[in-house]
């Protein structure tokens, strides 16, 4: 029974093992073309599905390895390829969802050429499913020069208006000095560096950190790959300051030069804007400024000068911009004598008591008067703009030599050598009866009788003469 059951067994292992020989072995062309035909069959079904795809990006290149011009003391600066354009190829899956931003290109600066030429290599940011394919056939071109540094001095400029009431007090850079470092002819070119702070609405101190701006002797900016700063921000600091308008004035010491005269003093403006704490401005009221003029004359150089605010300020209390200065010009004039001839039948008698009347004895027909004063004020006088009189207040009936006044005279101006005139007071022979000192008296004529004058007030009596002497010589 056994034997005949392994029989059995062995039979069937050689039937399975005749029917797999049938399966590979015969027919063995065919069935390779059975593989290759669905290998075929498949990648059509991948390529309609998934296919490839060539998508082109553009970025930025990336310099690397940079230090190996450091080391010679080199800068460099690119003159081409600093964009590059590259060709992405894989399936449309992965190429679809591919940004700028994920590919990179790099150029090593280690590998220059003689020519100073490198080529740029891109490559992917991060992993994908599929393999991709990166081509990029441009090239990284850069001049190189020496490196050079200097330092500057940093200079802060505020934009903007503080809020009213209050201005810009002092603005500090930490650091304010700065290196520079960077080819030598961009170095070169550098005259200056500005930050740029805004105060606009400022009403109490603050800080702020600043990029920092280099610019050449004419003021435009001086713009260079090679150029490196120091530190990357400047922290600047501002003070904000209250805000006070104080008057000028100016005091006046000394006296001029023989023979000249003050006049006035011109300041401008003469109102001033101050900035300070509150506590400061609180004790400042006005600004004096003196100035000593002894010795000057018509032409000295210092009549007019500009003043600095600043010189007559306390500590902590400083001139607000376009405050800086104030405008002083002084007028000191020549005193000038001149001769001014009047016309004997216009002078006038005043001052004539009541029932009197005045008469000119004598055969002039002018004389002249001698005054004194400021030229720019005697220069104006005329014979035809001034009046002359002669007072006649408080004297009786008699004869009297008198002087001859000049009215309409500028206070700077005066007589400074009189001419006499020999007059005659008597009863007026028609007795009219005026007050004094009411109208003016004309000069006598023998067909005309003298009317009562008005006395102008704080005039002098003149000095009477010898009233028998003179008549005496009238009897002689």
């Amino acid at each position: 029974m056994k034997s005949d059951k392994d029989s059995t067994s062995l039979k069937m292992i050689g039937s399975l093992r005749e029917k797999i020989h049938k399966l590979f072995l015969n027919n063995t062309s065919v069935k390779i073309c059975s593989v290759i035909l669905a290998i075929f069959i498949w990648a059509i079904i991948i390529n309609i599905d998934d296919p490839l795809k060539t998508r082109t990006f553009t970025v930025d290149v990336e310099t690397i390895n940079e230090n190996a011009l450091k080391s010679v003391n080199k800068v460099y600066e690119i003159i081409e390829g600093n964009v590059a354009v590259v060709k992405v190829r894989g399936r449309k899956s992965v190429v679809d969802k591919l940004e700028s931003y994920d590919i990179r290109a790099t150029a090593d600066l280690s590998n220059l050429s003689s020519v100073n030429a490198v080529a740029i290599k891109p490559s992917l940011r991060k992993v994908v499913q599929s393999e991709i394919t990166l081509e990029c056939e441009q090239v990284l071109k850069v001049s190189l020069e020496d490196r050079a540094s200097r330092q500057f001095k940093v200079n802060v400029v505020a934009n903007g208006t503080p809020d009213d009431g209050y201005t810009l007090g002092e603005c500090t850079a930490r650091p304010n000095m700065i290196e520079v470092a960077g080819g030598e002819s961009a170095i070169s070119r550098i005259s200056y560096i500005n930050v740029f702070l805004n105060v606009n609405g400022a009403s109490e101190d603050f800080s702020k950190r600043l990029v920092p701006v280099a610019y050449d002797e004419e003021g435009n900016e001086v713009k260079s790959s090679t150029l490196s700063f120091g530190t990357e921000t400047i922290k600047v600091f501002a003070h904000i300051l209250e805000e006070k308008a104080v008057n000028v004035k100016i005091k006046i010491s000394g006296k001029p030069a023989n023979g000249y005269q003050y006049v006035s003093t011109d300041c401008l403006p003469e109102k001033v804007f101050l900035a300070g704490t509150s506590k400061k401005l609180k004790g400042i009221s006005e600004i004096t400024i003196p100035i000593d003029i002894s010795g000057m004359t018509s032409t000295s150089s210092k009549l007019e000068q500009n003043i600095y605010i600043s010189d007559y300020l306390p500590e902590g209390v400083s001139a607000v911009e376009g405050s800086e200065t104030v405008s002083v010009k002084i007028t000191i004039e020549q005193i000038i004598k001149k001769n001014i001839d009047v016309n004997v039948s216009a002078i006038k008698f005043r001052s004539v008591g009541n029932g009197y009347e005045a008469e000119i004895i004598g055969n002039e027909l002018f004389v002249s008067v001698l005054i004194e004063g400021r030229a720019s004020v005697v220069n104006r006088i005329r014979s035809d703009n001034v009046s002359a009189y002669i007072n006649c207040n408080g004297l009786d009936e008699g004869t009297y030599t008198l002087p001859v006044l000049l009215d309409n005279l500028e206070e700077s101006c005066e007589i400074v050598d009189e001419t006499k005139l020999k007059i005659k007071i008597k009863k007026s022979d028609d007795e009219v009866t005026n007050e004094p000192d009411s109208t003016e008296r004309p000069l006598w004529s023998p067909t005309r009788t003298p009317a009562a004058t008005t006395a102008p007030p704080n005039i002098e009596v003149p000095a009477q003469t010898d009233r028998e002497e003179v008549e005496d010589e009238e009897e002689e």
